[in-house]
């Protein structure tokens, strides 16, 4: 990170940090992509299966990661003061915290999940499938949130480039774990879907280490001694904490409407569920746009913040929602005119691709609203704004995606597609929340 001068320079180094962490995004975002895909060209019932537990294990895993990507605003703001001998100490008290959170979610994975498994009226064959699933799954928490502490602390540095290249290790790695064990190949036991959560656990912890040697190594990083272990900080443990949990409590409100509204397809035939799972996975994926923008948003602005340059903050704002509006263009294109084969990676079934393509056009507004609110989550974390918004994730979530969802299925009978029409409200109706938060937070700065 450094002070820029002129627009060229600002958007040279946006350009710099966005398109790697977009690639990273993509890649990190495409473990879940190959296991439902690989899941869905095995068999349809497995594909249900790892969707419905997909469903269960995305919100806890979106709170965690949430938590520790607080690293990246303290960080940024240490760099901007120039105070940057905070920054080792910060860097293991997230790992500490990383430490405890996966063995929370390890033990919620164990006992909570089947538990709820068992009450949503699945076919036994799915049913087992999810639990298996998860099971396999929960191996890989560990290298999964430490891997998030390491490139949390990488992007807060700048060096979104060193994250793209571990990331992207992770698309070869978990699509031959997966080919391996779902289908057993190389003598391996033919797992289905459950082989799905293995490899991507597997994938994970060669990922961690891969990334742990470059940490130490890398001459950028050396300067920040982390090979030196340090204390427990409780000051800092609880400053990571009063960020963090806003963060990831604010993802986990608008994941989980997501995953509640993936349960309550239960009660639709095996078939949308399939379709359902499928669209809203490949709109998970192109999420990684916006969330691309909002990361780096959360970078340029914390590094801006800390040095009290608050015209650049402004200018740096207004360039990152221009990028994710010239971005979202190209997915809504994209997706308009190729949803038919998008549908057909999932499976070959002609009414599962028909169901899977109508989902796909409901998800083009998916795209317009995260456009309008993921940047400007990212520019209030840059802020260390972190609490307010998480009550107003609350309220543009909670408050208006289920209920409209059951309005249209009850009242107007429009079915599963009652529910996408509850989200796409949801988001935007968050977007208006985060924008009035954000004049006032620049109003009481400036």
């Amino acid at each position: 990170m450094y002070q820029t001068y002129h627009f060229g320079q600002r958007l040279k180094l946006f350009l710099s940090i966005f398109i790697p962490v977009l690639i990273y995004q993509l890649a990190n975002y495409s473990a879940s992509f190959v296991d439902t895909t690989m899941a869905g060209q095995y068999d349809t019932l497995h594909l249900a299966g790892v969707s419905m537990a997909t469903s269960l294990w995305s919100p806890f895993f979106s709170l965690l990661t949430g938590i520790v990507s607080a690293l990246v605003p303290i960080v940024g703001h240490h760099l901007g003061k120039g105070d940057e001998k905070k920054i080792a100490s910060d860097f293991y008290q997230f790992i500490y915290l990383s430490l405890l959170l996966s063995l929370f979610l390890f033990l919620l994975v164990c006992l909570g999940m089947p538990f709820i498994l068992d009450r949503l009226g699945l076919e036994v064959l799915v049913r087992e499938i999810a639990k298996q699933y998860l099971w396999y799954l929960s191996l890989g928490i560990v290298p999964l949130l430490l891997f998030s502490v390491v490139r949390s602390f990488l992007d807060a540095l700048g060096m979104t480039r060193l994250s793209m290249y571990l990331m992207l290790l992770l698309l070869p790695l978990n699509g031959c774990f997966n080919y391996m064990l779902i289908y057993g190949a190389f003598g391996l036991p033919e797992m289905g879907g459950a082989g799905a959560g293995l490899g991507t656990s597997v994938a994970y912890w060669i990922l961690l280490f891969i990334s742990l040697v470059i940490l130490f190594k890398h001459p950028k990083v050396k300067g920040y001694r982390l090979w030196e272990v340090q204390a427990i900080n409780r000051k800092g443990m609880k400053e990571g904490l009063r960020l963090g949990l806003p963060i990831g409590g604010t993802v986990f409100a608008e994941v989980v409407v997501f995953s509640a509204v993936g349960l309550l397809m239960a009660k639709f035939p095996s078939l949308v569920i399939a379709s359902h799972q499928s669209a809203m996975n490949f709109s998970t994926l192109m999420y990684a746009f916006p969330a691309g923008i909002s990361t780096s948003m959360a970078i340029v602005v914390s590094y801006e913040v800390g040095a009290k340059r608050y015209m650049d903050v402004r200018k740096y704002c207004s360039l990152g929602r221009l990028t994710a509006l010239a971005f979202s263009i190209f997915t809504l294109l994209f997706l308009y005119f190729f949803r038919d084969k998008v549908s057909s990676l999932y499976g070959t079934d002609p009414e599962f691709i028909k169901l899977t393509s109508i989902f796909l056009t409901y998800s083009l507004f998916f795209q317009l609203a995260d456009t309008f609110a993921a940047p400007l989550q990212g520019i209030l974390r840059g802020y260390k704004d972190t609490t307010a918004p998480f009550y107003l994730g609350l309220i543009g979530y909670w408050g208006v995606a289920l209920p409209v969802g059951f309005i249209f299925d009850n009242v107007f009978k429009m079915g599963p597609y009652a529910y996408w029409i509850g989200l796409i409200a949801s988001l935007l109706t968050s977007g208006i929340l985060y924008q009035l938060r954000l004049k006032y937070i620049e109003k009481t700065t400036c």
